[in-house]
Formats: C-alpha cells, structure tokens, sequence
C-alpha cells in the first residue's frame, strides 16, 4: 500500500473529527430574558405594575426598566416563563412565554412582549 493512500483516509477523518471541536467565543453581555410593555387600551404605558415571573419552577426577578411601561424579567435565564401582571384599576393576567437559547448557546434569545391591560369593571 502506498503512503499516499494511508495518509489522505487519516487526513481526511482529522478534517472531519475538528468540526465537531469548534471553540465558542461569548461575550461577557448580560441579555435580558423577557421584555415585556404593559400598555392601557388606548395604547398609554401602564407604570407601577406588580410583575412577577416563574420559569421551570424558579422564581425570576422582575423589574421596572425605565418608568415607561416596560418590564424584564430575568437575565440569561431560558426555558417556559409563567409571567403574571397585576396593577391598580386592571384586572390580573398571566403569559406563558418559551425563552430559547441563541445556536451558539452562549445567551438567550430575548422575548419581547407587549400585553394590553384591561381595565376592571366598576
């Protein structure tokens, strides 16, 4: 048997075996889970919200992002979030949400939502 043919079988399965090797370089960001905007009916940012979030049985931090109606939830947390929203002169709801994984898995893949508040009857 030749050289030749010993060497490029072996070179070839080396090609081969290295994809599959590939190092992933992540950057150090923080993405936000879920992004939620709370709006009126007439379309008005609804501030000071009770906002609370569960995800695959944990509960997850939620915060006020800026006084203007939006809501995250979670950093860098995948998997199905059960969100719930409460907030003075609205009735209650609750969202189920999936957060995924980027392909690289390096972060997630953030979830934006926009839920309009209904008003409670009188």
């Amino acid at each position: 048997m030749s050289l030749s043919r010993l060497v490029f079988p072996l070179a070839l399965l080396s090609a081969f075996t290295a994809c599959g090797d590939k190092e992933v370089d992540c950057t150090e960001e923080a993405r936000s889970s879920v992004q939620i905007t709370l709006v009126d009916e007439s379309d008005a940012p609804v501030i000071g919200a009770t906002v609370t979030a569960v995800a695959d049985g944990q509960d997850i931090d939620c915060e006020d992002w800026d006084a203007s109606g939006v809501y995250i939830c979670g950093y860098e947390v995948s998997g199905v979030f059960v969100i719930s929203f409460e907030a003075e002169g609205f009735e209650s709801q609750e969202l189920e949400l999936e957060v995924s994984l980027t392909e690289d898995e390096c972060h997630v893949e953030t979830v934006q939502e926009t839920v309009v508040m209904v008003a409670s009857a009188a």
